[in-house]
């Protein structure tokens, strides 16, 4: 996970994500403050390695999380995919943007978003970066449910070696649905970024 409730005695949690932490703190300062996950209220540890992008990960099993029950198994990629999106759309949407959390849960729609944007007329865009395959029903299906919430959905893929999603394939009929309905539609292209910390000799 990105994000997680910094917990303080005498304080409410507060709901951190580990890309403005990385800006903000060091190593030390962010494993040494406690943190507990938003979704089940279990103990969590950050993660912080020279190579991986940092993230937030249970303490123990979570198999109960509504976490690991309701959202897809995340790899480095797909931390690193909404990541990268949700900062690129907070560009995109600047000043109109009050608030950015990453790993939203919707109850209603039994979803958690990997990011939601909060635009100062109150509008909230859901972000959905996908790296698994999915049908066009199940798109359909997820986008639906979200306009259904008064939710706005972006959805994020990921492009091909190539250089492009494979045309005729699912990603294309995907995206080519969304664009045919109007949806905004974010594609990236995975590269390899050197860390800021050395690697080892």
């Amino acid at each position: 996970m990105i994000s997680a409730l910094h917990i303080r005695e005498g304080h409410d949690p507060v709901p951190l994500d580990m890309p403005t932490l990385r800006q903000k703190k060091s190593r030390d300062d962010i494993f040494a403050q406690t943190w507990q996950c938003k979704f089940c209220g279990k103990p969590m540890t950050p993660r912080m390695g020279a190579i991986r992008a940092w993230y937030f990960a249970h303490k123990r099993e979570a198999s109960e999380c509504p976490f690991e029950a309701e959202s897809e198994k995340e790899s480095p990629q797909h931390l690193a995919l909404k990541r990268a999106a949700a900062e690129a759309l907070r560009k995109y949407f600047g000043k109109q943007v009050a608030s950015l959390e990453y790993e939203v849960r919707f109850p209603n729609i039994r979803r958690i978003a990997d990011a939601v944007i909060t635009l100062t007329d109150g509008t909230r865009v859901a972000v959905e970066a996908q790296l698994s395959p999915l049908t066009l029903h199940q798109l359909q299906d997820r986008t639906d449910s979200y306009l259904r919430d008064e939710i706005e959905v972006i959805w994020v893929f990921q492009e091909q070696d190539h250089g492009g999603l494979k045309a005729g394939g699912i990603w294309d009929t995907c995206r080519q649905w969304l664009l045919d309905e109007g949806y905004l539609v974010l594609t990236a292209r995975a590269t390899v970024t050197q860390t800021s910390v050395p690697l080892p000799g």
